[in-house]
């Protein structure tokens, strides 16, 4: 008894990460695996996004997105960035003044892919990303924060911009997140003016 009395705080502070963690994983359980039917829809310029339902928009402009998840509140978030002028620099070099700027450094055995059209489903969007380079893995951020980060960076065709889409969360979290970002990107397609007044 007296090491429990001694050690109430110890014994709080373990049940509370307890209870915290059943809380999450209860309700991850409860998020259906049918991306389509799990979705909403959120128009990023001339782009349409499907969103997974339990993302959050905690900034938005003409610009930029961020997504959260404020019903858990673990460490992760999503960002969709457009800059409307790529300065002649080819997207390797966007790539390294990206990761330079945000201090991350994947770890050496993560694959750089140079052409990820693939990964979209839209005939469309494969046909006018004509530049898209993916990284996607595990690294460091400062050189102590570990984490796990996947990005995009895209441009179309006859655009003086390009994209720039990411996902990053702590290495626990990587795999919760990540395949939906993945999905939401795979779902991308175009609006056209048919579709501008629809809601």
């Amino acid at each position: 008894m007296d090491i429990f009395t001694n050690h109430v705080f110890d014994w709080l502070l373990l049940l509370s990460v307890i209870i915290g963690a059943f809380y999450t994983l209860k309700i991850i359980g409860e998020e259906k695996t049918t991306f389509k039917e799990e979705s909403y829809e959120v128009r990023f310029g001339n782009l349409s996004l499907a969103i997974p339902r339990w993302w959050t928009i905690v900034e938005q402009d003409d610009t930029h997105l961020r997504f959260e998840r404020t019903d858990t509140r673990y460490s992760w978030f999503a960002n969709f960035a457009y800059f409307p002028d790529h300065q002649g620099k080819s997207m390797p070099d966007l790539l390294e003044e990206k990761l330079d700027l945000e201090k991350i450094e994947f770890d050496m055995d993560v694959i750089f892919e140079t052409d990820s059209r693939v990964l979209f489903r839209d005939s469309e969007i494969q046909e006018q990303f004509q530049e898209v380079i993916r990284v996607e893995g595990k690294g460091s951020e400062n050189q102590i924060e570990r984490i796990y980060y996947d990005i995009y960076l895209m441009r179309a065709l006859n655009d003086s911009g390009y994209f720039i889409f990411e996902s990053k969360s702590s290495i626990l979290n990587g795999a919760l997140e990540g395949p939906y970002f993945e999905e939401s990107l795979a779902c991308l397609s175009f609006i056209h003016e048919s579709q501008a007044g629809k809601t």
